[in-house]
């Protein structure tokens, strides 16, 4: 693998580590000072003479509060799709992240280099992969952190780099400092010789004689992670499979993939160049040739770099944090206790003066002080040897030795001189205890702007993690896997990533919750922790509560979320249950798979019960029937009576019918008969005419 040679790497080093020199080793001074001793000045070490030197430190109480600061308003990182993918990605992102940062491990690196960066301004830490094992047993990439101590002195970046993230660097030289035996046991493990056959030689040749020292007094072996970012131009092969699911693949990994493809039945369908960083990591000694060469996950140094302050005077960057300006004040402090110190151990106490007659035979019982001193009483002589009254009592008494009354008076002054530096008390103004809540949240918020700097440039650097974090998972989370999430209130859960499944519009494959595939834009804003924002709310709500009338629909919600909130293992149960009200209730949304099926399982039971109406629905239909009812049988007598009246009216007419036919009859017959008559008159009459004639 082609790349830069040993001899190179140690002359960019040399570099990195001649540029900034003076700042860095002010920046020890104040390690030195903050956490081994504070008596480490020449004028103070040989120029004073005091019998005993104290340490009366302000300084650590000072870094103390500031740590606590940061602690209590912590960053919290975001992470946003660059393009129009699903935001599922991000939110993912978010959780698998905070469940990185919660690593033991990760906690350690952030909060050594947050608390180098206030003793002396400057501190860092380092993100690369490894692997462990999964529940099924198989290796799975992860992406970790460590500390990197002392990053005043062993991480190097490039002198042309001057963002404060050094996002804009092309190399950082992280030095490891090893005991003999430790520096032979890591060349064995990266090369594979016998660790007895690796000698350390004196790192300097008549070719090469580097301006750092690799071996310190053949006690302290130096070796680096050399990492150096150059841009390349990459190929990427596009595959895709029968159904249409494509696959990219880098050049460089053709060959690790293709059982993979030949398998999956992908096929080349085009080719894309482009040009991106590539970032590789060397490991050198002081001699040699490279240890180890790695190309690294993502695109960018895996290098996070967090200042306390910083700024850039005649081109050259110089950064401090809180012990600089406060060493003087403290030394004097220091000086000034311990000549206090002094002056009572060293001058003598106040002691009775007197004549040499008056004591004379009894000597002995003045020479004990204090406590030494057991006689009950003390003698002393009425005349001396010519019978001449002697004083009674003492002639006098020696003065004790007091303090100048410069150092009483200058005390005040200089722990007022810390604290302006430091800032390591509550403002003075504040004297009542008693405060409320919203009183001791403007303290809070005048209290933070001592130590807002650090917060500020910490938000700097916690961004900086999430951008190298987001360029190394793109290329570790690539494949299908279950994940671990962490939520904002700490709470775990699982999910899974790039997992592939139809789309049912386009009958498409396609990748839902896509870490691979997503590019992110990464935000970082400093605020105050969960549990406090937590506890405000909890209050709020509280507060609205108590305002609100028993019959307000909102007071039961109100209830709820309050009651969702509480804390500790006796209040679980009613806390579950808080959630799925709401939950059922649509207030809150599902977030896990049990919360997603109860509502799911709600709704069929919904459903169900509409197509199976209940008792009061179906007393209702049967009043509705029981009406309906009661009007077709009033209908059907009303027909009745109306068919009933049509009968009698029927029959009414038929007899007038009948009547009337009978009297047709009657008069038909009638007329018959009278016509039969006529008929038989006129018979008879004519064959009486016949036979007159």
């Amino acid at each position: 693998m082609p790349g830069l040679t040993a001899n190179e790497i140690r002359n960019l080093h040399d570099k990195a580590y001649q540029h900034g020199q003076s700042t860095r080793e002010k920046a020890a001074d104040d390690l030195l000072f903050y956490w081994i001793t504070n008596w480490d000045d020449n004028f103070f070490t040989n120029g004073c003479d005091l019998t005993y030197r104290g340490e009366f430190n302000m300084i650590r109480k000072a870094g103390r509060q500031v740590m606590s600061d940061l602690k209590s308003n912590p960053v919290q990182v975001d992470f946003e799709p660059n393009d129009d993918a699903d935001d599922s990605a991000a939110e993912i992102a978010d959780g698998m992240y905070r469940t990185d940062m919660r690593n033991n491990q990760a906690l350690e690196s952030v909060d050594n280099a947050a608390t180098e960066s206030i003793i002396c301004g400057y501190g860092a830490w380092e993100l690369y992969t490894d692997f462990k094992k999964n529940r099924e047993g198989d290796n799975i990439q992860v992406i970790k952190r460590r500390p990197l101590f002392e990053a005043n002195n062993q991480v190097l970046w490039d002198p042309n780099a001057k963002l404060i993230d050094k996002s804009d660097a092309d190399f950082v030289s992280c030095l490891v400092a090893y005991s003999e035996d430790g520096y032979k046991k890591e060349v064995a493990d990266l090369t594979g010789v016998d660790p007895d056959s690796v000698t350390p030689g004196s790192f300097s040749f008549p070719e090469h004689s580097y301006v750092f020292p690799w071996v310190v007094e053949d006690e302290v072996y130096y070796m680096t992670r050399f990492y150096h970012r150059k841009k390349v131009k990459a190929k990427i092969y596009v595959f895709a499979d029968i159904v249409g699911s494509e696959m990219e693949v880098r050049e460089d990994l053709i060959d690790d993939k293709e059982d993979e493809l030949v398998d999956g039945g992908f096929d080349l369908v085009r080719e894309v160049e482009l040009e991106e960083f590539q970032v590789t990591m060397y490991i050198v000694g002081g001699y040699g040739d490279v240890l180890y060469q790695e190309v690294i996950a993502g695109d960018n140094i895996p290098v996070v770099p967090m200042y306390g302050e910083r700024a850039f005077v005649e081109s050259q960057e110089h950064y401090e944090g809180i012990t600089r300006l406060a060493k003087d004040p403290q030394r004097l402090r220091n000086f000034q206790m311990s000549y206090l110190a002094d002056i009572v151990s060293k001058s003598p106490r106040r002691k009775p003066i007197f004549l040499q007659e008056q004591i004379a035979g009894f000597e002995f019982m003045y020479e004990l002080n204090g406590s030494d001193n057991n006689y009950p009483y003390l003698l002393q002589n009425r005349l001396d040897g010519n019978s001449n009254a002697l004083p009674m009592g003492a002639i006098g008494e020696m003065p004790e030795q007091s303090a100048p009354s410069a150092l009483l008076q200058s005390f005040p002054l200089i722990e007022k001189a810390i604290n302006d530096v430091a800032s390591a008390d509550l403002p003075q103004d504040i004297t009542d205890t008693n405060l409320s809540g919203k009183a001791l949240s403007q303290l809070q918020k005048r209290f933070d702007m001592q130590s807002y700097i650090y917060q500020h440039n910490m938000k700097y650097a916690q961004r900086r993690d999430g951008e190298i974090w987001a360029g190394m998972a793109r290329v570790v989370y690539d494949t299908e896997r279950r994940v671990p999430l962490t939520k904002p209130d700490g709470t775990r859960t699982t999910e899974t990533i790039n997992q592939q499944e139809v789309d049912p519009n386009t009958l498409q494959l396609v990748t839902r919750n896509n870490i691979k595939d997503t590019t992110f834009e990464v935000y970082a804003e400093v605020g105050p922790d969960y549990s406090s924002v937590k506890e405000q709310n909890r209050e709020e709500l509280k507060d609205m509560i108590m305002t609100m009338q028993p019959d307000d629909p909102m007071r039961a919600i109100y209830m709820l979320t309050w009651s969702a909130t509480m804390d500790g293992i006796a209040a679980s149960d009613i806390r579950d249950y808080a959630r799925k009200e709401l939950i059922m209730m649509g207030v809150k949304k599902p977030e896990t798979e049990e919360e997603f099926a109860m509502v799911q399982q709600a709704q069929q039971a919904a459903a169900q019960q509409a197509q199976q109406p209940d008792a009061m629905t179906i007393a209702a239909i049967a009043e509705d029937k029981k009406a309906s009812a009661d009007l077709a049988d009033a209908e059907t007598k009303r027909l009745s009576a109306q068919t009933d009246q049509f009968n009698a009216d029927t029959k009414r007419l038929e007899a007038t019918i009948k009547a009337q036919e009978a009297g047709m009859n009657i008069q038909y017959k009638q007329a018959q008969t009278d016509g039969q008559r006529i008929d038989n008159v006129n018979k008879v009459t004519g064959r009486d005419l016949r036979q007159r004639a």
